[in-house]
């Protein structure tokens, strides 16, 4: 019975020995399989950083290839720019035109002298305008350039030149102030501008067109004109000299 019993007990023992082995064999098993997906992980996360690398070197590649294209862009602005900006016989007339037509005669002594230019349109007995009637001579100025000629540092520029009929507006003027001298009545200075203003401001004055050459010559890089003031202001101011002439 004894020797039963132990019979038995020993292929229970074995019987738990190979149950042990199995599950130890199991979890060797297991450790492989993980062991296995680590490096199928560790792999496909390798994969994913990869197009991370690519874009490094695609960025360093294109670095210099944009630098490139943005050395070319301020290349070519910077020529725009000059050519845009290089004096032209005429620009120049352009700059003097807008000049006046603007009121800005710092602009307009750049090309011409402008004191010695609004002096040539006054009457016999020098009266200055004020800064509000020198801006309306000019207020509705317009032009069209039609031809250019340019023959080493001299230059022809034709333009048409349209602006108030002045003989209307000097006629309207003398007009009013004659009719209060007449009454008896003694006319300002003030009343002469305020008059004068309003003649100049007058919506009825008709506009007149008139071709003018306007020469130019080249000084320091930069284009001149050389018109005569009494040829400017014949085609700037039309009719004015025929109505002070009138007058006199």
């Amino acid at each position: 019975m004894e020797d039963k019993e132990k019979k038995v007990d020993k292929k229970e023992d074995v019987k738990k020995e190979n149950v042990v082995d199995a599950k130890k064999e199991d979890v060797k098993e297991t450790k492989k399989e993980d062991k296995k997906f680590d490096k199928v992980d560790k792999k496909s996360k390798k994969e994913k950083k990869a197009p991370k690398n690519e874009n490094k070197t695609d960025k360093k590649t294109n670095t210099p290839v944009i630098i490139g294209i943005v050395v070319i862009v301020v290349l070519i602005l910077v020529l725009l720019a000059y050519a845009f900006l290089a004096s032209t016989p005429k620009k120049s007339v352009e700059g003097m035109l807008q000049g006046l037509k603007d009121g800005d005669y710092e602009k307009v002594n750049e090309y011409v002298n402008y004191e010695e230019l609004i002096s040539a349109s006054s009457a016999e007995d020098g009266e200055e305008l004020n800064a509000e009637a020198q801006k309306l001579l000019f207020d509705k100025l317009s032009w069209n350039i039609t031809e250019e000629s340019k023959d080493g540092d001299t230059a022809n520029i034709t333009v048409e030149i349209t602006n108030k009929n002045f003989k209307t507006i000097i006629n309207n003027y003398m007009q009013r102030v004659l009719r209060l001298a007449f009454s008896g009545q003694d006319v300002t200075d003030e009343q002469n501008q305020n008059y004068l203003i309003e003649e100049l401001n007058s919506e009825d004055v008709e506009m007149t067109t008139t071709t003018q050459v306007i020469n130019l010559v080249k000084q320091d890089g930069k284009w001149i004109i050389t018109t005569t003031n009494d040829e400017l202001v014949n085609s700037l101011l039309p009719g004015l000299k025929e109505a002070i002439d009138s007058l006199s």
